[in-house]
């Protein structure tokens, strides 16, 4: 296929790149700043300068390419996610940059788009195994999330095929919570891990956010979750941690800070026990990292 791939340099970006190419499809990724556009070279990209938020130049982007991968996101420092206005980037992407995306690429006739979302959407499922029919509440930020599934299912019902994956929370290399949750693990010793200890938390390794996109490119339309193999409980996953960091335990936020957190922080307390086997039966896709008992160690030691 020939791709045209945007958010090329964030974290699901440098995953995907190099297992598209890896497949043999022909890429061109967007890049924003001369450093971005480097990278792309470098990892043997054919490099596209323009305004994504400019119709005309979308479309002329899109001209001759089969598909788009489309990683755009912004997120806030968590020292910052709590404040007005901070998730305004956020917002945009997901939901007005979405729509203006599919608008050129039905006008275009591009046939296949995939779009990375988040679990965070789903309702507190206790103790359920949560698939892609669960229910789903999401506010404030978080709706925008159900935005961005709206206007890829628009491109699905003009008659190509929109997929949306709803990705557990990202760890490992290259993501910047990683970074952070290494760092305050080992000193000051801070498990900054929201909600009980009894709730069930997903996630996915950063190297299986790109085998997962390159997968996506041949699913049904529709929209499937893209997590790990085994879900954790909170308790487990602060254990492990600390564990890693070389502590007996980590001191966590109290329970009534994530009522506070804002729309973000109540939506990650919830307990989502999330399963990918939908998406596992139509693609075969499964993960490398099959558990964060076997990934966050690894994460530890390459911070060393």
């Amino acid at each position: 296929m020939n791709i045209l791939l945007l958010g090329g340099t964030g974290v699901a970006g440098r995953s995907t790149l190099p297992r598209l190419l890896e497949a043999g499809h022909t890429v061109t990724a967007h890049a924003r700043s001369d450093a971005a556009a480097r990278h792309l070279t470098d990892t043997g990209a054919t490099v596209a300068r323009f305004d994504t938020g400019d119709p005309a130049a979308l479309r002329t982007a899109l001209v001759g390419k089969d598909a788009l991968v489309d990683h755009r996101v912004q997120i806030p420092p968590s020292s910052r996610a709590a404040l007005p206005g901070a998730w305004r980037a956020f917002r945009y992407l997901r939901d007005e940059a979405t729509t203006q995306l599919v608008d050129a690429m039905i006008e275009g006739g591009v046939q296949r788009l995939v779009r990375d979302v988040v679990t965070f959407v789903y309702a507190d499922g206790g103790d359920d195994w949560l698939d892609e029919d669960a229910p789903v509440t999401a506010s404030g930020p978080m709706a925008a999330n159900l935005a961005a599934e709206r206007h890829v299912a628009r491109l699905s019902a003009a008659g190509g095929a929109g997929v949306a994956l709803r990705c557990g929370l990202f760890y490992g290399p290259d993501d910047r919570m990683s970074t952070e949750t290494i760092r305050l693990a080992r000193r000051p010793g801070l498990g900054v891990i929201l909600g009980s200890d009894t709730g069930w938390h997903s996630a996915l390794h950063t190297d299986d956010a790109g085998t997962a996109m390159a997968a996506a490119l041949d699913a049904p339309a529709g929209v499937y979750n893209v997590v790990d193999d085994e879900p954790l409980r909170r308790g487990e996953l602060a254990a492990l941690l600390a564990s890693c960091a070389g502590r007996q335990h980590l001191r966590r936020p109290p329970g009534w800070i994530a009522p506070l957190s804002g729309a973000a922080g109540r939506a990650q307390a919830r307990s989502h026990r999330v399963s990918a086997a939908r998406f596992h039966d139509l693609t075969g896709w499964q993960p490398a990292v099959p558990t964060r008992r076997v990934g966050w160690p690894r994460a530890f030691e390459d911070a060393r």
